[in-house]
């Protein structure tokens, strides 16, 4: 029996499969999944990301990369966010509403950090980056999954495709 980290939800191990090519039906609790395991580690069909039957039990025992805060905890994390978007965009003047000193700024930041799949949190640490107060430049901890999202809007933003539109019609032509 393999023992698979309680980090991973039904839907990771579906997802994890499908890039195996193997199809789990959605309708499967997450027990049923784990008891047919052996089975679908002996059908997957390994790729670049998994290469073989070690790199995928090492995924399956390891924590799941990607970020699930509870509500309570994203209620703050937002609330951090939404602060240090105030703070960023009043210039970085320290009041009673956004915050008391720049030392405290920064411990929001390093805080929110490792919720970079959250938007608001990539926003506001771009605009920590950009102050002239940044003690560290700090980059958001993103999952594989967001990175790949991320990769591919910026593909799809990127290939804009240009060209002429022809259109006929009389044309008047007047001399003079």
């Amino acid at each position: 029996m393999i023992m698979i980290d309680k980090t991973h939800s039904k839907m990771d191990l579906i997802e994890l499969f499908q890039s195996l090519d193997v199809n789990i039906p959605k309708k499967y609790k997450k027990q049923d999944i784990i008891a047919n395991l052996p089975q679908y580690i002996q059908n997957a069909k390994y790729s670049d990301t998994v290469k073989d039957v070690s790199v995928l039990i090492d995924i399956l025992k390891n924590k799941s990369t990607k970020q699930r805060p509870n509500l309570k905890l994203k209620i703050m994390i937002m609330n951090k966010s939404k602060r240090i978007i105030k703070y960023c965009s009043s210039n970085h003047i320290l009041s009673l509403e956004t915050y008391l000193s720049h030392q405290e700024v920064y411990n929001d930041v390093m805080f929110i950090a490792s919720y970079g799949d959250i938007a608001s949190v990539r926003k506001a640490l771009n605009l920590y980056n950009n102050s002239p107060f940044c003690v560290n430049h700090v980059n958001a901890i993103l999952s594989d999954n967001k990175i790949e999202q991320i990769s591919e809007r910026k593909l799809l933003k990127k290939n804009k495709v240009f060209g002429l539109k022809s259109k006929r019609s009389p044309i008047l032509l007047e001399f003079l």
